[in-house]
């Protein structure tokens, strides 16, 4: 059985007779009665009777009305659902970043993103942060925010926004009067990273492997708090985005030095899936995550660098 068959057995039954359901189904009689004796001869049994001229169910008919109303009102919310994704009234954001400071630009979007989109759920699984791009192929995950996108035809990419790499020091430290930093200076120097591979870390894959530099220790910690608290008690150097560190800059024990003459760069970027079009609610949440607030410390960290730069 099809789905135009449950939809006609349904129709018939409401309507009485092939000539009412005519009007409802937008189909001549003779098609109607073309697809009823279909059925009945697929299941080999009637399914209405001739009763006064008004076609009445019989047992399997009743049968087959059960399932069909069932079925086509399946069918139907199925629909609904599917048409309210496309628009944005209902869906999931399953959302997973390169980086565990990213997370910290998720709560003020979400403001914003709530009154636009209240039947939308927005989940945060910081767990694949290691390898996010290879969870977005598998499907487990719907948007990655990254800085270090690969070529796969599988994965479509939009810019957000590009921000500034600076060396973390303590206060008093030798690099602290120093107008920028080289590759050659992390020589001598331990370098606090969030996790391996190096490979992985920005500042080895653009600085110092190319420059054949191996600083004196590497020292994962996956916490901004715990690596601000070691480089004040002159543990080691970091090197991050100056957006992220500037909430630690107030106490005057932390210093930011520019790395090489004209600075260090990081472009970001929302990773989706390319061979589906995303609901218009992602798409918004994509557009929105350069918020005002972070734009204004992205832009007043750069004026701030390019000034410090020209020293």
């Amino acid at each position: 059985m099809e789905i135009r068959h449950l939809k006609l057995v349904e129709a018939v039954a409401e309507e009485g007779s092939l000539t009412k359901a005519v009007d409802r189904l937008f189909l001549t009689q003779s098609a109607l009665s073309h697809q009823l004796k279909e059925m009945e001869t697929q299941l080999g049994a009637p399914i209405f009777h001739r009763v006064n001229k008004k076609l009445v169910l019989t047992g399997v008919g009743k049968i087959v009305l059960k399932s069909a109303r069932r079925i086509l009102r399946e069918i139907d919310s199925t629909e609904q659902e599917i048409k309210k994704y496309i628009n944005g009234d209902t869906g999931v954001i399953r959302l997973s970043t390169e980086c565990y400071t990213c997370y910290h630009w998720v709560p003020p979007l979400l403001k914003d993103f709530n009154r636009e989109f209240p039947n939308v759920d927005v989940r945060i699984f910081p767990e694949f942060t290691t390898e996010p791009l290879k969870e977005l192929l598998k499907g487990k995950i719907d948007l990655v925010i990254t800085s270090h996108p690969i070529d796969d035809p599988n994965i479509s990419y939009q810019e957000i926004f590009t921000d500034q790499q600076v060396a973390v020091v303590p206060a008093g430290h030798p690099w602290s009067k120093k107008k920028y930093v080289t590759a050659k200076d992390f020589v001598d120097e331990t370098l606090l990273i969030y996790s391996p591979p190096l490979e992985s870390v920005g500042i080895f894959r653009n600085l110092l492997f190319p420059a054949g530099v191996k600083p004196k220790g590497v020292i994962p910690i996956q916490l901004t708090e715990a690596t601000v608290e070691m480089i004040k008690a002159g543990m080691g150097v970091k090197v991050m985005a100056l957006w992220a560190i500037k909430p630690y800059l107030s106490s005057n024990r932390l210093v930011t030095v520019p790395i090489t003459k004209h600075g260090m760069q990081r472009t970001w970027y929302a990773a989706t899936l390319s061979h589906q079009e995303p609901p218009n609610f992602l798409s918004f949440f994509i557009e929105n995550l350069c918020l005002k607030c972070i734009m204004s410390d992205m832009d007043s960290s750069q004026n701030r660098l390019q000034a410090e730069a020209a020293l």
